[in-house]
């Protein structure tokens, strides 16, 4: 069980990774239009003093730093939230070709409602992310020591991570 908590925290990480790095391309895409919002918050006062702290006296600065907060905080990040999409769509995938490959093996005559079936897979899914990541903070602790991992051990890790999202779809359609 240890394994599988560690791999799927690894496939949650890089996950993880990948939406923190499209928010900062949309960031850097965005950023001349920002500039320009923030040279005119600059020159009205009564909008300048909510980005103005005692700390740091320029409101680019400062939102700057409130966006990478919001980004990238290991315990309620946007990084967080949407990055957990992902190995839970991996697990529904697995979930839904092991429901098909029953389903055909041993009830082959058998119709079913598919809205009640992907709506309990995907409870299942959301289940097994509560059990392997969630609980007791275990995605923020993995988050904590794979940050401190560098060089091949990360080039290994995000292949198997997009291999391992490509493979249980691939194994989702061919069994259905």
């Amino acid at each position: 069980m240890k394994q599988i908590e560690y791999f799927y925290n690894i496939i949650y990480y890089f996950f993880y990774r990948a939406i923190i790095k499209l928010f900062i391309g949309i960031d850097f895409l965005l950023m001349p239009i920002i500039k320009i919002f923030y040279f005119f918050v600059n020159k009205i006062p009564s909008i300048r003093k909510y980005y103005v702290t005692k700390e740091n006296n320029d409101p680019l600065d400062v939102a700057i730093k409130r966006t990478k907060k919001v980004t990238e905080n290991p315990k309620l990040g946007l990084g967080t939230m949407i990055g957990a999409s992902g190995p839970m769509l991996i697990t529904f995938f697995l979930y839904m070709s092991i429901y098909h490959i029953i389903l055909y093996l041993f009830f082959p005559f058998f119709q079913d409602n598919f809205g009640y079936v992907v709506t309990i897979i995907a409870i299942l899914a959301f289940l097994t992310d509560v059990i392997l990541c969630q609980k007791d903070d275990k995605g923020e602790k993995y988050i904590k020591e794979f940050n401190k991992r560098k060089g091949w051990w990360r080039t290994k890790w995000k292949i198997i991570t997009i291999l391992s999202l490509f493979l249980s779809l691939w194994f989702s359609l061919t069994t259905s």
